[in-house]
């Protein structure tokens, strides 16, 4: 079975797999890199509300075969809310 890693970005800090694991396929290791972002972004969130969480597969050689993004966009409106009185 080939070997994938998976590396991860969030912002300024990253995460580099040194390890990798064995997949069936590229498919399957996308599924397992799309499948972690969620919890990657489950941390603390950003004062903006804004962030980017980044995934990238590689192979055995280092060759970057998949990039996956998920991107946070929290927006209030506070000129909507209504007021109680």
């Amino acid at each position: 079975m080939p070997r994938f890693f998976i590396d991860y970005e969030d912002g300024d800090q990253s995460l580099r797999d040194d390890e990798g694991e064995e997949y069936p396929s590229l498919e399957a290791a996308r599924n397992a890199a799309i499948a972690a972002l969620p919890d990657v972004g489950r941390e603390a969130p950003p004062r903006d509300g804004k962030r980017t969480f980044v995934a990238h597969v590689r192979d055995e050689w280092g060759t970057q075969l998949c990039t996956i993004s998920l991107n946070l966009d929290a927006t209030c409106h506070p000129e909507r809310q209504r007021s109680n009185n």
